[in-house]
């Protein structure tokens, strides 16, 4: 896939001669220059930026970071080409914002290579489709990352995402990941059937799986959808060995792999949950009808307030598991002071079945109607229905206990 056009920004004329001639004989068109402050003029007009510099006023790995807090660059993948393979030195890089990282020596053919995935990559992000109003009007880029978390445990959060995952993968499969950061005990393994033969635990084990796209995909399961799953450790005390850097640098790689993530992360609210709330895209808050559920869903959206941005892209999900509807859809608005964005109906018999056999609801049952809010529910969370994720913070001023009970 010949890209039209790619600047290099190169210390060394011979150095950088070789590298043009052999990029333009697969057809890319190259631009070479030592021109540092130019380069941030000219960047956004080409596909790919290449750094490679090796002395100068500033490192390669400053230009990396000044390019990637630009604006306008914001959009251009850039491969550095460091003066040796040393990993410390690759890490830098990365650190800086470096889509992919090239040792010397290197071989024509691995340049070629890896400039030809990494444009295909950035080629498959952009071809995700925009969110479309009902009027027709373009909102924004659809939205590839989804967390689904609770402050309470046994409100469905697992149910939630296997099903959202399960709804988006239809539409791309072998492109969608499921990730359980339910560390101690996660469960979706055994909604989806699955027997982990390696789960996170042994990814993080060797520290370059966690940073190389294809190496990671080889910890996933697949599943019979063609969903993929990154399993929770199968032991408890494993979960100890994961770290927040880990959890970062795992959703990082997998944006490279994959098209969208779907992360389980439980109810457990630690410096590794925190951080993915942070990075995605939509943060899915799954809350059930009943007091306790609601007061500690309330405390968790005042914290996320006052914490940061997190409360500003989450949508509410009510979950309903009880036969008799005790609190109403509007009780339960007015005590938290957010609009719920799907409710999910009662079944006395559905959910169970699918826990059981380890069929997701989406598939097992999909005429259902908890089918239906479910698929239109992974529509929601990434940005495919026109629907814009409501501000849960800021919104209708929340109420004492309830203004009434039934």
């Amino acid at each position: 896939m010949p890209a039209s056009s790619i600047l290099l920004l190169e210390s060394n004329a011979a150095a950088g001669e070789v590298i043009k001639t052999s990029l333009s004989g697969r057809g890319y068109a190259v631009t070479l220059t030592d021109d540092i402050d130019g380069a941030f003029a000219q960047g956004p007009e080409h596909q790919l930026v290449i750094i490679d510099i090796a002395n100068g006023p500033k490192s390669a790995v400053d230009i990396c970071r000044e390019i990637r807090a630009t604006p306008a660059m914001t959009s251009v993948p850039v491969m550095c080409v460091s003066a040796t393979d040393d990993v410390e030195e690759r890490i830098h890089f990365l650190e800086a914002g470096a889509d992919d990282v090239m040792g010397r020596p290197f071989d024509a053919r691995e340049l070629e290579a890896r400039v030809e995935a990494l444009l295909l990559r950035f080629q498959r992000s952009k071809g995700l489709p925009p969110v479309v109003s009902a009027d027709g009007l373009t909102l924004s880029r659809a939205r590839r990352t989804v967390a689904v978390y609770s402050p309470k445990g046994g409100v469905g959060t697992t149910t939630v995402a296997t099903n959202i995952a399960i709804a988006a993968v239809a539409q791309r499969p072998d492109r969608v990941i499921l990730v359980d950061l339910a560390l101690q005990f996660g469960g979706v393994t055994t909604l989806l059937n699955l027997d982990p033969k390696q789960t996170i635990a042994d990814a993080v084990s060797d520290e370059a799986s966690i940073r190389e796209p294809e190496m990671l995909r080889t910890f996933a399961l697949r599943h019979d959808s063609g969903l993929h799953v990154l399993a929770a450790p199968a032991a408890p005390e494993a979960a100890e060995t994961i770290t927040t850097d880990h959890v970062e640098q795992i959703l990082s790689t997998l944006l490279d792999g994959y098209d969208m993530i779907v992360v389980d992360v439980g109810s457990t609210l630690d410096d590794r949950a925190l951080t993915i709330l942070e990075q995605v895209d939509t943060v899915i808050l799954v809350v059930t009808p009943e007091v306790g559920a609601l007061k500690t869903m309330r405390t968790l959206l005042k914290y996320l307030g006052d914490a940061g941005s997190i409360g500003q892209k989450a949508t509410l999900v009510l979950n309903n598991p009880f036969a008799r509807e005790i609190l109403k859809l509007d009780d339960v608005e007015s005590f938290l002071g957010v609009k719920v964005a799907v409710e999910i109906p009662y079944d006395p018999f559905l959910y169970l079945k699918a826990a059981n056999e380890g069929i997701p609801i989406v598939t097992g049952a999909p005429r259902s109607a908890a089918a239906e809010r479910l698929v239109h529910l992974s529509g929601v969370a990434f940005g495919a229905d026109g629907y814009q994720v409501p501000t849960s913070l800021g919104g209708r001023k929340p109420r004492g206990l309830f203004r009434r009970r039934r």
